[in-house]
């Protein structure tokens, strides 16, 4: 049989369809893109004078130093008193598979991402992109059920409409763009769940993040989420090498977090949820004392980690020194977690890999300062979040550094 080039092509009925249908895509997710971006941006302004005027209020009641301890047991409360009871954004993720609209309920949605900014306000260790994937999926719900309901009016809107996982990943990908600075990584974030991507959702949350992240941006500026100081060392053969070696590190860190997290857990599960938080602030009180008083204010344990990776980035810690942040860091997140904390962990395990890199890289001499403290950044996210491609085009859309691109994913793989 003779085969036709156009054999192999789509006929112009299936290229008029597909066309009509990517129409319908970007006309339903540019306007829910750009409203979560807006939103989100919004809350992060708030957020951002929300948190130096607790630290105010904590001077001038001279109960700094307890700041976490109250933040936990102010979520802990507020769980306990809005009946929202334990949460889990994993857990929510795997019954959104299920049924969205359980998992995403409106009001709910939003009494946990009050409970997330009283979490990292005070001082917990999580970090924004939890409540920002929590809000993100409820818009995009609300979104589809306001679709829906307009569809019984206008017939046009009933071709519009997208599956209800679909909306709440698309709000999810434009709130996670515009958290990260970075449209891909917050659509890759979004499609992908354990480790596989949902093909059905990528071109929509493609298409909401973009949305989201020009609206975002054009509010709060575009500087990029891990600003370099300097250049990074060009791509070499010994970095692959030293990227390898490295990947194994992250991921004996990775793996013992998770033990460390699953242990306390386990142990505050005997505490009930409303004091649950209290103890375990008391902990994150304890952790951040070398923060205080041995490193100058910094703030090690508190938040997502971004002024850790900063000043990691900008200095030459001691080896000793990095691995001392990668302890405390690594106890403070599980401890936030265990005692009822709730946020996320991408950014609080990037501090993790940040530490631990220049670790490495102070302890074998190896003068590739930031070279290795962000590889092992992205390194110990994919393996805490069991993700291959999302760090390392999170790493490059955030630093814009293309030479990091092969020895993160080198790293990411072993780890």
């Amino acid at each position: 049989m003779e085969l036709r080039p156009s054999y192999f092509l789509p006929t112009r009925t299936a290229r008029l369809r597909m066309l009509a249908h990517t129409r319908h895509i970007v006309a339903v997710m540019l306007p829910l893109g750009a409203g979560v971006g807006f939103l989100v941006a919004m809350a992060l302004f708030g957020l951002e004078r929300f948190e130096p005027w607790v630290v105010h209020v904590g001077w001038r009641t001279r109960l700094t130093l307890l700041l976490p301890a109250l933040g936990l047991f102010f979520t802990t409360l507020w769980l306990k008193g809005t009946r929202i009871g334990e949460v889990s954004l994993v857990a929510d993720m795997d019954l959104a598979r299920v049924d969205p609209y359980q998992a995403f309920p409106f009001w709910k949605s939003l009494g946990k991402v009050v409970g997330c900014v009283l979490t990292i306000g005070f001082g917990g260790s999580a970090g924004v992109e939890g409540p920002g994937k929590w809000f993100g999926a409820a818009m995009g719900l609300q979104y589809h059920r306001v679709l829906r309901t307009s569809s019984q009016y206008l017939g046009i809107v009933r071709r519009l409409a997208r599956p209800p996982l679909v909306m709440a990943r698309a709000g999810a990908a434009a709130a996670l763009a515009a958290v990260f600075r970075a449209p891909l990584s917050g659509a890759l974030m979004a499609a992908e769940h354990h480790g596989k991507l949902a093909s059905e959702a990528l071109i929509p949350c493609l298409v909401s993040a973009a949305s989201g992240y020009v609206v975002f941006s054009g509010i709060l500026g575009y500087e990029p989420l891990l600003p370099l100081p300097r250049a990074v060392l060009p791509l070499r053969a010994r970095e692959l090498f030293w990227a390898l070696l490295l990947g194994l590190l992250c991921g004996l860190a990775a793996t013992l977090y998770n033990r460390l997290l699953a242990f306390l857990t386990r142990a505050m599960k005997r505490t009930p949820l409303l004091w649950r938080g209290l103890v375990a602030g008391i902990g994150l009180c304890l952790l951040a004392l070398p923060g205080r008083f041995i490193f100058h204010d910094l703030p090690i344990t508190q938040g997502g980690g971004l002024d850790l990776v900063e000043a990691l980035l900008k200095g030459d810690p001691l080896p000793g020194h990095a691995l001392c942040f990668l302890a405390l860091k690594m106890a403070a997140t599980a401890l936030t977690f265990a005692g009822g904390g709730i946020g996320g962990l991408w950014l609080p395990s990037l501090a993790m890999g940040a530490a631990l890199g220049t670790a490495f890289d102070g302890f074998l001499h190896l003068g590739t300062h930031g070279y290795m403290t962000l590889v092992g950044a992205a390194a110990v996210a994919g393996a805490t979040h069991e993700s291959l491609l999302v760090p390392v085009v999170f790493l490059a859309e955030t630093t814009g550094q293309a030479a990091l691109v092969v020895p993160a994913l080198i790293a990411t793989t072993v780890s």
